[in-house]
């Protein structure tokens, strides 16, 4: 590739983040004509139409919008060589994709974002909320969170926190219920699960003791989000299990009871993923250093 090709990405990323290739043109010392030529040449060699331009607005094409996702990083590596001689005073730019479970996005993750803006004004933030795990590069993900027992072996993970699993219950049920004082005892009760079935759900608990006891659980109750399971548990439908993260805040206050609590369930992990290898970008360092200092206070 020669120098002029990446000049002319650089110019096109320029061109997608000032909005304009007026504004573009401005922000590289040249003409507004040389950014429209370069632009036309990037698209011949691309041989695809990137912007869809009119004498009102200018729009990504499909192609455009995958192409910039690369452009774009290309961009930020130039800026952050720029600076290099004064590291103290580099201000990083571009823009997250972040994908998340959606109970821990909505309940630990999003309070966050807020406080990591104050610090990173200029980088655009884009969160997807998702239980199921997605292809990072066919989906443009930068930074995948998940929340799950144990940190799949096959990927590189970077551990954020963890957490324990705890069976609650409310007030309301167990009042009418009673409260289970052994684990034999919790077969008779009813169950709401996060599951997207009614099919049994078989889990171990153990005490400090080492001792361990097998459950097969029939739900009365199934939900697909945790969220919607704690919910459910705080009307009084049956006894749960909720992670410590989501448990924790409504046991202090009262809203829900944690049962048998000198016995343990399984430890989760909450973990990130990057599709980058050698090299990860410094904004996405910056957020990957930022989130985990905040879940591990």
């Amino acid at each position: 590739m020669d120098a002029g090709q990446l000049y002319r990405m650089l110019v096109f990323a320029n061109v997608v983040e000032q909005g304009s290739l007026t504004a573009a043109a401005e922000e590289l010392g040249i003409s507004r004509s040389m950014v429209s030529q370069h632009l036309k040449k990037l698209e011949l060699r691309c041989e695809t139409q990137l912007i869809q331009r009119t004498t009102r607005k200018m729009a990504l094409t499909h192609e455009g919008q995958n192409f910039y996702y690369y452009c774009a990083e290309l961009l930020q590596l130039a800026k952050q060589a720029e600076n290099a001689t004064h590291p103290d005073d580099i201000e990083l730019h571009g823009s997250i994709k972040i994908l998340a479970p959606i109970c821990f996005g909505e309940h630990d993750l999003i309070k966050h974002i807020g406080a990591f803006h104050r610090l990173h004004p200029k980088i655009h933030i884009s969160i997807q909320l998702e239980d199921r795990h997605m292809s990072l590069r066919e989906n443009k993900i930068d930074i995948a969170i998940q929340a799950d027992a144990q940190i799949v072996p096959q990927i590189e993970a970077i551990k954020l926190a963890q957490f324990d699993e705890y069976l609650v219950a409310s007030p309301q049920y167990l009042e009418q219920h009673g409260s289970p004082l052994h684990p034999d005892m919790l077969q008779m009760h009813q169950w709401v699960l996060q599951a997207s079935n009614q099919l049994p759900k078989r889990c171990q608990i153990k005490n400090s003791y080492g001792d361990k006891f097998t459950l097969n659980i029939n739900p009365f109750i199934s939900c697909n989000s945790n969220l919607g399971v704690m919910s459910l548990i705080k009307q009084g439908l049956g006894i749960g299990i909720l992670p410590s993260y989501l448990a924790q805040p409504q046991i202090a206050s009262k809203h829900l009871v944690h049962i048998l609590s000198d016995y343990h369930l399984q430890e989760g992990v909450i973990y990130a993923t990057h599709p980058f290898n050698d090299v990860v970008p410094p904004k996405v360092k910056a957020f990957l250093d930022f989130i985990e200092e905040r879940l591990k206070a």
